[in-house]
């Protein structure tokens, strides 16, 4: 199997968030604890596990804050794709996929890993890892989600309700609900659905289909700014001209028919968004991340 690619999704990471501002600047005793659990740090470590260090890349919103430099120290400035700003998670994909079109195979697996989740169980996430890498080289055709077992009405994630009840192999997707109510959660979970943990992966090409036709424009005009002599300034003037539009919610919701579903197996995994609507799941997160 082709090496994969992993990319790490950090343009949405919270520089305030404790376990983050705390890596490695000696602060108070409480923030150095939680140091040892940093997501962005843990989350670059489990892609060095999958892959060679110079075929990970991170995509980062500008201004490149000092905390995202140190975390990406080690990566080729090649490898770090910087935005001129956040506008949604959908062209936070979109970007990294035409930076990269040009340089990897086609057949060459892509995972996509956000830094917003807790593991327990390393081991467990890096063996689901590549295991979606390689169904991918497999079947390139589907774009791969991994879903975890809910613990909870949680309306702050997307909840993926598989075909069929699979644990070792991918399923087709029934149905993508991105943020539902905790009435709406608790039927999904009831249907088998799995908590959207954002982590999925494809080839360039299956991923770059998610957008078509619909962004046919914009593929064209960021394919043109990145191909400029004056890419950061082309980058910017396409940036002011965008939308925000959201990976999940207007994308992965909609193609369901596109999608193949893994079941990540119990290892802890926990997301860092807090269920506003669910305050006995809400002290459950609380109690994880300080532990």
């Amino acid at each position: 199997m082709t090496e994969p690619w992993c990319v790490l999704l950090a343009s949405r990471e919270d520089p305030q968030r404790p376990g983050i501002t705390g890596y490695g600047r000696g602060d108070a005793p409480q923030q150095a604890s939680l140091s040892k659990r940093d997501p962005l740090t843990a989350t670059l470590r489990r892609a060095a596990t999958v892959t060679s260090l110079d075929r990970i890349a991170a995509i980062i919103s500008a201004p490149a804050d000092q905390w995202r430099q140190s975390s990406f120290k080690d990566l080729g400035i090649r490898n770090l794709f910087v935005q001129p700003k956040h506008q949604g998670t959908g062209y936070e994909v979109l970007l990294a996929l035409l930076q990269l079109e040009n340089r990897i195979s086609p057949t060459t697996p892509v995972l996509f890993l956000p830094a917003d989740h807790i593991v327990n169980d390393e081991e467990v996430m890096t063996n689901s890892l590549m295991t979606m890498a390689e169904w991918i080289a497999d079947d390139p055709g589907p774009v791969y989600l991994l879903g975890a077992m809910p613990q909870g009405p949680h309306d702050q994630l997307g909840y993926i309700v598989p075909r069929h009840d699979a644990m070792l192999m991918p399923t087709g997707v029934y149905e993508f609900v991105e943020g539902p109510d905790v009435r709406r959660a608790r039927e999904l979970i009831n249907a088998g659905g799995l908590w959207n943990t954002f982590i999925f992966g494809g080839t360039v090409a299956s991923l770059i289909k998610l957008f078509r036709p619909r962004f046919d424009t914009t593929i064209a005009a960021l394919r043109a700014a990145l191909q400029s002599d004056h890419i950061s300034l082309d980058l910017v003037r396409t940036y002011d001209r965008l939308t925000s539009v959201d990976f999940s919610q207007d994308l992965l919701a909609k193609q369901t028919e596109r999608l193949k579903v893994l079941h990540l197996l119990r290892c802890g995994w926990w997301p860092l968004k807090s269920p506003a609507l669910d305050p006995q799941l809400r002290g459950a997160l609380a109690s994880r991340q300080m532990g």
